[in-house]
């Protein structure tokens, strides 16, 4: 539950100009722990997923929450300062890319297309099982990745997932007040609310996906914080002045 932590890590250095290194270091640090005891297999689907740690158990579910990581890993491979070539960067835009797969298997297995708030993998009669908590509260982490990994890669695939995303929430979550919450993502039964994350976040990173217009390059001009507002480089602030 703390992934702004490991996000902003990345982010602040990014923010900086690449000098506050203490953060890319902790970052880093961070990643070599995940990627030693968090990230997992399933079998047989082979889904790449990052489990939980509780009490020094390792908990086979991954969160929607989660799927952020998707498009952390891959932003840090691309910034890396041994270069994206480098055998480090490329384990970490795989998995990155992996993960983005199992989050889009979230949505895709479900009835409504739409991705339930965990799954487990370690059923005895399947790997991806829906968890104890199948609602759908309209989270945006899913659709981030696939924005930062379509816009550092161009790969059309993450612009298709995305699309087949805003498709089932328009069929059903719309609304004639706005987008609801699902209780269940294989009833599709409403709830009468909707998280104001829905708008500053879900919708702008659906939006921006499909948009080859706008400004923003993560990797020159702007990085996004984890409410996804895009904000200047500091180098490119002091530049304006």
């Amino acid at each position: 539950m703390g992934d702004s932590f490991y996000e902003y890590l990345l982010k602040i250095w990014l923010q900086s100009g690449k000098k506050e290194m203490k953060y890319r270091r902790l970052y880093d640090k961070s990643v070599d722990g995940i990627m030693e005891k968090l990230i997992h297999m399933s079998r047989p689907s082979y889904l790449t997923y990052v489990a939980e740690v509780k009490r020094g158990t390792v908990v086979h579910k991954m969160d929607h929450l989660s799927c952020f990581l998707g498009g952390n890993l891959a932003l840090g491979a691309y910034t890396h300062p041994d270069g994206l070539e480098s055998k480090i960067a490329q384990r970490q835009l795989k998995t990155g890319k992996q993960l983005a797969y199992t989050c889009y298997q979230m949505y895709a297995r479900s009835k409504s297309g739409l991705s339930p708030e965990y799954v487990k993998f370690n059923s005895a009669k399947s790997d991806f099982v829906k968890g104890h908590a199948p609602y759908y509260i309209l989270r945006p982490e899913t659709a981030e990745t696939f924005f930062i990994l379509h816009h550092l890669t161009k790969d059309p695939v993450y612009r298709k997932w995305g699309w087949e995303i805003f498709q089932a929430i328009e069929e059903h979550c719309k609304t004639d007040a706005g987008y609801a919450a699902i209780r269940d993502v294989d009833t599709m039964k409403k709830d009468d609310r909707m998280e104001s994350f829905f708008l500053a976040e879900t919708l702008k990173y659906l939006y921006l996906l499909q948009d080859d217009t706008h400004e923003i390059d993560l990797l020159k001009t702007h990085v996004f914080n984890t409410e996804a507002h895009p904000l200047r480089l500091l180098n490119l602030v002091q530049e304006s002045f």
